[in-house]
């Protein structure tokens, strides 16, 4: 589930998308602008199948700047 990002204990304004992903060995997390595309992001993550896993890295969205 996606949550707000804090730093010191105060809320940024980000919202972060998070999947563990132990069957292909990896874990990811993103930071978004709102909440529903944490939680988009979070589902295109997990409906991806472990063998395909490399070819979708390979054009991931780009990491944002905080």
């Amino acid at each position: 589930m996606a949550y707000a990002e804090t730093r010191d204990g105060k809320l940024t304004g980000l919202w972060v998308g998070e999947v563990d992903r132990p069957d292909a060995g990896l874990a990811f997390r993103q930071t978004f602008s709102t909440r529903k595309k944490a939680e988009n992001y979070e589902s295109f993550v997990r409906s991806i199948k472990p063998a395909k896993m490399k070819r979708v890295l390979a054009v991931r969205l780009p990491a944002r700047k905080t």
